[in-house]
């Protein structure tokens, strides 16, 4: 039977297999092909949390630079939330997720007044405003959408585009000043889309190799699936991964992983503390957040529990703190809270880091 891995050593690991630890692993797009999927509500945090993970030396200009190139993607394909994913990616990931997600939203649609005579509206209006190619900034699209009758208003044009997105229609396009545009999904990521039992025996050993070790609900969670699809996908997987026991139950995690050599479980050490921009994978990775947050710090980190999560200092995994950047002449101040104020932590680098990338 193994030894029962503790929430640190979870931690750790999972910290070096989300690159945390790993040195110049490669570009944006390499980064978010290794990751499936990172928050991108925050479009500041999503650019700070690939450049964390990615060669030394990402600047903004290299992310805008993916994004206006197709390689890297902004779109709606897991829980109804804004990631980025590697453009190959974004149709594997929506076959997974996307018609639970239309199920779930069906309420609040409801409360929108939104018909389906208005959502077939929405994409007879969106094929013909940006076909051949022709994007279109947000805000143009939904002022078209109202000038021909389809009210926008309230977070009606959110939803409607929310629902273009999960359909097929729509993802977001190249930048216009520090405006996404819109564009067709089948002009800007051409190809088929995969079946949905297929993408689940792709995504399963994926999910596991990046954010490993994880459990079965886990990947429920962070996919948008039930956990019976979970197990059933991860026992089909389970060839290539490792089964391990933790302090909640068993784990898993791929044997591609960053983090483990198949043979001795050995991880990739990594003290350095990082500046972990709202909304990392760290966090969001997993339905159970316990290995890198105590329980008593969780107020600290998403106060009120409603959804939204500050920026967090972490070591090894585990979350140490928040911390805040404030915009001066000449750069950003980075202020850290830790959440022991006797035991200060030095983000000395990745505050430099940071500052040097998002200077203007």
């Amino acid at each position: 039977m193994p030894a029962v891995l503790s929430l640190p050593e979870v931690a750790r690991m999972r910290a070096a297999n989300q690159l945390l630890g790993v040195a110049d692993p490669g570009t944006a797009e390499d980064t978010a092909r290794w990751m499936l999927a990172l928050q991108a509500q925050d479009f500041a945090g999503a650019r700070w949390a690939l450049a964390l993970r990615g060669r030394s030396g990402e600047t903004v200009a290299d992310i805008h630079a993916a994004l206006d190139g197709a390689r890297i993607v902004r779109s709606w394909p897991l829980r109804g939330t804004l990631q980025i994913t590697a453009a190959e990616d974004l149709r594997l990931l929506l076959a997974v997720s996307a018609e639970r997600t239309i199920r779930a939203t069906r309420t609040r649609r409801a409360q929108l007044g939104l018909e389906a005579e208005d959502l077939m509206h929405a994409e007879a209006l969106a094929l013909r405003l940006l076909a051949d190619r022709r994007p279109m900034q947000r805000t143009q699209l939904m002022a078209a959408f109202d000038a021909d009758g389809l009210d926008t208003s309230g977070q009606r044009g959110s939803h409607l585009l929310l629902h273009l997105a999960l359909t097929r229609v729509v993802c977001f396009g190249p930048l216009e000043g520090r405006q996404h545009t819109v564009v067709l999904l089948d002009d800007w990521v051409p190809g088929p889309d995969p079946d949905r039992s297929g993408a689940l025996r792709v995504l399963a050993p994926r999910y596991f190799t990046s954010h490993g070790p994880a459990s079965v609900g886990d990947l429920a969670w962070w996919a948008g699936i039930t956990t019976t699809e979970a197990a059933a996908a991860t026992a089909e997987a389970a060839g290539g991964l490792i089964p391990l026991a933790g302090e909640s139950g068993e784990l898993w995690v791929g044997r591609g992983s960053a983090a483990v050599d198949p043979v001795a479980l050995h991880v990739v050490p990594g003290e350095a503390v990082r500046l972990l921009p709202a909304f990392d994978e760290l966090l969001l990775g997993y339905a159970d957040r316990s290995a890198s947050l105590a329980p008593e710090h969780a107020e600290r980190v998403s106060p009120g529990g409603n959804g939204l999560f500050r920026p967090v200092l972490a070591r090894a995994g585990r979350v140490l703190g928040t911390w805040r950047a404030v915009r001066r002449r000449g750069g950003f101040t980075v202020t850290s809270e830790p959440f022991d104020p006797d035991s200060p932590v030095d983000a000395d680098a990745d505050a430099r880091a940071f500052a040097a990338f998002s200077a203007p």
